[in-house]
């Protein structure tokens, strides 16, 4: 039972990865000039980080669909009062970067950057006009987004007329007091620099999950509604993170990387992983088309996971693991 348990954990996690990751941190191939200043803008306790290119996903035709998976419910209404305040992100917005900080995996907890076209005065004279609630922080205008009193509103605020950062108003400003040279960055942490350069330019969509934060939404994938028999932490705790890359079309093609202490745990992970694979006879058929597609290897410290298939593929995970507990 025991080993069951982790093999169906375990492919919760690399489908979590390959589709709901996929979800929250979007990507860029070429440019991508905000992610150094993210680097030197998010606080050192980000764990997680992910980029997407707007522009480039806006000229997909199945950008429509692609829109509706890539974006929460929070994000959507968010784009929705932005158009309504002056700035369409829409157009406006390339590129953005998205963290999230310490253990934190819901959609409510992160903080984010985008680069595009701004007009921080129609901002202002809008939130003047409607008297919307504004705050200070660092000798900058924090706009909010809802009532401006919830600890869940989001608040925005203008680094130049190319670069905007938003969040929680407490991340807001932790990244704010970062710029300031007040607080770490997280490019002191050479290791998530040297993961981000691995990623950088290679899809349009990437992302990092350290091991700590991979281990939260462990818990989701594993539990789907039950309880657990196994403690996530036990198999978990050789992954020291997990680097994904996505291309999107009409078709979901993912590469996962999940980083292990050593080569042994790789090793044994990987045929973990494969067990699991080969016992997925009555998938549905979305799913198990992804499943034939997935190729599964041990290279060093590392497992490598590539896969593809459609993307509704996607749709049925995201609702196996929706009777789980939220993060």
């Amino acid at each position: 039972m025991r080993i069951l348990t982790t093999i169906h954990g375990w492919a919760d996690i690399v489908l979590g990865f390959c589709g709901t990751l996929a979800l929250l941190y979007p990507s860029h191939v070429h440019g991508q000039a905000v992610v150094p200043e993210a680097l030197s803008s998010f606080p050192a306790d980000t764990c997680q980080l992910g980029y997407l290119n707007m522009a480039q996903l806006r000229t997909l035709p199945e950008y429509p669909q692609i829109r509706q998976r890539l974006l929460s419910r929070q994000l959507r209404d968010f784009q929705e009062f932005l158009r309504s305040v002056g700035t369409d992100p829409e157009t406006d917005v390339d590129e953005v970067v998205l963290g999230w900080r310490g253990e934190a995996t819901g959609s409510l907890g992160f903080l984010g950057m985008a680069e595009g076209r701004f007009q921080p005065d129609r901002i202002r004279q809008s939130f003047t006009q409607y008297r919307l609630p504004v705050r200070e922080h660092a000798g900058l205008e924090l706009y909010a987004f809802g009532s401006g009193e919830d600890p869940a509103d989001l608040f925005f605020c203008f680094l130049s007329t190319a670069s905007a950062a938003f969040g929680r108003r407490q991340d807001l400003k932790a990244l704010l007091d970062v710029r300031a040279g007040t607080h770490p960055a997280l490019d002191s942490n050479s290791a998530f620099v040297n993961w981000e350069a691995e990623l950088e330019g290679t899809a349009p969509q990437w992302g990092i999950a350290t091991g700590k934060a991979a281990a939260s939404y462990a818990a989701t994938w594993l539990a789907a509604g039950e309880k657990l028999s196994v403690d996530p932490s036990v198999f978990l705790s050789p992954v020291q993170a997990v680097l994904y890359r996505v291309e999107w079309g009409n078709r979901l093609a993912a590469q996962v990387s999940i980083l292990c202490q050593s080569s042994e745990t790789a090793a044994a992970l990987t045929q973990l992983l494969t067990m699991w694979r080969d016992s997925r006879q009555a998938a549905p058929a979305a799913v198990a088309t992804l499943l034939q597609s997935l190729e599964i290897h041990a290279s060093g410290s590392r497992v490598e996971l590539t896969a593809s298939g459609p993307v509704e593929a996607l749709d049925q995970i995201l609702r196996g693991a929706a009777s789980g507990p939220a993060p």
